[in-house]
């Protein structure tokens, strides 16, 4: 798993350009709040790690269902699209009490995901 040392996704949402999604978190119930921060860290991070990644959506849920725990999340069958396709994921996320930042996360990013099983996993070819 790969740890990183600094948290993304405070300092991406403070960014201008995100205020409508700082608005539509504020809309979401506990749970799916701390989803979606999650899955923006994720994004950060794995663009952060690595250059040629550029993703742009992530489905916690592809092939088996996140786990919430409290504040933590645990996504062991996730998956992200970057540059029209999908990849294997991998993420455990800890929020701050509140669940309102990320204080800890860690991913595993696995092979791509065969454009057969697109459709049967729910993940969208396009927006």
């Amino acid at each position: 798993m790969i740890r990183p040392t600094q948290m993304l996704s405070a300092r991406t949402l403070a960014d201008p350009r995100s205020r409508q999604a700082r608005a539509d978190l504020k809309t979401f119930a506990s749970d799916e709040r701390m989803v979606q921060l999650c899955n923006l860290e994720a994004m950060d991070q794995i663009r952060q790690w690595r250059a040629d990644f550029q993703p742009d959506r992530v489905v916690p849920y592809a092939t088996a269902q996140e786990k919430v725990t409290g504040t933590t999340i645990a996504a062991n069958g996730a998956a992200f699209r970057s540059r029209g396709k999908w990849y294997g994921l991998k993420f455990r996320c800890q929020l701050a009490g509140g669940g309102e930042s990320v204080v800890g996360f860690e991913f595993l990013v696995g092979d791509p995901v065969p454009r057969a099983k697109w459709d049967e996993l729910g993940l969208p070819a396009v927006h």
